[in-house]
C-alpha cells in the first residue's frame, strides 16, 4: 500500500474518531454512526499488513483515545457552561478514559518497535 493511501487513512481515522465522539457527547446518533464508519474506512486504508502494522506506528487506540479526549473536553465545557455537574463529571471521566486508551495504544506502538514504555 502506498504511503499516500496510508496517510489518507490516518486522516479518516482522526476525522471519524472526532465525529463519533462528538456525536456521542451531544446525543447525535447519526453523527456518531457516520464517525464510526469514517474511522473504519481509515482503519482499512491505514492497515499495512494482517498484523495491523500501521503508518508511523500509530495504533488505532491512540486515535480513538484522542477522540474520547475531545469528547470529554466538550462534555466538560458544556456541563460547566450549563451548570450541569453530572455532564461535567461524565466529561472528566470520558477524557480520562481517552487518555488511558491513548497510553495503551502508545505502549503497543513501543512494543511493536521493540522499545519499553
Amino acid at each position: 500500500m502506498t504511503t499516500s493511501r496510508r496517510i489518507e487513512g490516518v486522516a479518516h481515522q482522526v476525522k471519524g474518531a472526532v465525529m463519533e465522539h462528538v456525536g456521542a457527547a451531544i446525543g447525535d446518533d447519526k453523527l456518531e454512526a457516520e464517525g464510526k464508519a469514517e474511522r473504519e474506512v481509515g482503519d482499512k486504508l491505514n492497515t499495512h499488513d494482517p498484523e495491523g502494522d500501521q503508518l508511523a506506528g500509530i495504533d488505532t487506540d491512540r486515535i480513538i483515545g484522542v477522540g474520547r479526549q475531545l469528547k470529554g473536553a466538550l462534555m466538560e465545557e458544556i456541563g460547566s457552561l450549563s451548570g450541569n455537574p453530572e455532564l461535567l463529571a461524565d466529561g472528566v471521566k470520558e477524557r480520562s478514559a481517552g487518555i488511558e486508551q491513548n497510553i495503551e495504544g502508545g505502549s503497543r506502538d513501543l512494543a511493536r518497535e521493540g522499545k519499553t514504555p
